[in-house]
């Protein structure tokens, strides 16, 4: 594999944005990212905002009107155009300001979808030839989220040919800090696969990403039985995925191995936390088959609890 094969498949990438914490935050990850990749790298950036149902029903209630009855008549249609004039036009035009601010050279535009945010965004993502997606943890508020289902989780998790960065909370300004990458094996192709994604960010961002941490977790539910021959079998494993990522053409400084012992999910977290990592990168999917339906996704589980940090899940 050469490494123009291992780039960053971020030919063209789509940014969902709503008015919120959360969106700003996407965008920032997002600005300061691509603004660090070659135009080879990124031509197309698109910024989308899905106008739902919610909307609708928020007319509909001040007007005394029932959607059904609302959405077909001149009104509306007035009302459509007033709101995407006041409220959601400028929204893009700020997002697309800000990511030239942030030193975004590609080809920057816009666009309105209308109806559910996770199936619309899915739908343009598949059919527009996206091979990346940005957003923000909260497809809602951050506060809303939580009772309400997210946006983000629906779109994390179908399945497609991009790759989806949920970008954490701990995003606060326009620093841009270093990137510091965690990425959890398990010897599956799943992992292969966000290994290279790493290795990709690697080559491309050269200086601007400080440690690519491959880690192997050992689970105590099913294997403190025999933990000797586990540490052993993880440490070759390890290993295996550390020369993959030296033959990719990471430098060996950058990278490092460690080895947890405990609940898969719980232990990604807990060590990206402990050593300041701000990047988890996983497949999709950490079982198969199903195991992934019984078990339940590791990946999964770490896109729910680990709010503070960025989350890339590659695509299989």
């Amino acid at each position: 594999m050469t490494n123009k094969e291992l780039l960053p498949k971020m030919g063209k990438v789509l940014i969902p944005i709503e008015e919120s914490v959360c969106s700003e935050q996407a965008l920032i990850f997002a600005g300061c990212l691509l603004a660090r990749l070659s135009p080879e790298i990124t031509q197309e950036v698109w910024v989308v905002h899905v106008l739902s149902a919610t909307y609708l029903q928020t007319m509909a209630q001040r007007l005394d009107f029932r959607v059904e009855v609302l959405k077909d008549t001149a009104l509306f249609r007035s009302l459509r155009e007033n709101y995407l004039k006041e409220k959601v036009y400028p929204l893009l035009d700020k997002a697309l300001d800000e990511l030239r601010a942030l030193g975004v050279k590609a080809d920057l535009k816009k666009e309105v979808l209308h109806g559910d945010p996770a199936k619309e965004i899915i739908k343009m993502a598949q059919e527009g030839g996206f091979q990346t997606v940005i957003m923000g943890r909260r497809g809602l508020s951050c506060l809303k989220e939580k009772f309400l289902g997210s946006c983000s989780l629906a779109v994390s998790h179908r399945s497609g040919s991009h790759t989806t960065y949920i970008v954490g909370q701990k995003i606060k300004d326009h620093t841009c800090p270093p990137l510091k990458i965690v990425v959890p094996v398990d010897g599956s192709k799943p992992s292969l696969g966000a290994l290279k994604e790493a290795s990709g960010l690697a080559l491309a961002l050269d200086d601007k990403v400080e440690a690519v941490s491959l880690l192997h977790v050992i689970d105590a539910a099913y294997e403190l039985d025999h933990l000797p021959e586990r540490i052993e079998e993880a440490k070759k494993l390890l290993e295996e995925f550390k020369d993959k990522a030296l033959s990719y053409g990471v430098p060996q400084g950058m990278l490092r191995t460690d080895i947890r012992i405990g609940r898969p999910a719980s232990e990604i977290i807990s060590y990206a936390s402990e050593e300041g990592f701000n990047l988890i990168i996983m497949g999709r999917r950490g079982l198969t088959g199903l195991k992934e339906l019984i078990l339940g996704s590791v990946s999964s589980k770490v896109l729910h609890k680990a709010e503070d940090f960025t989350v890339a899940l590659i695509s299989e």
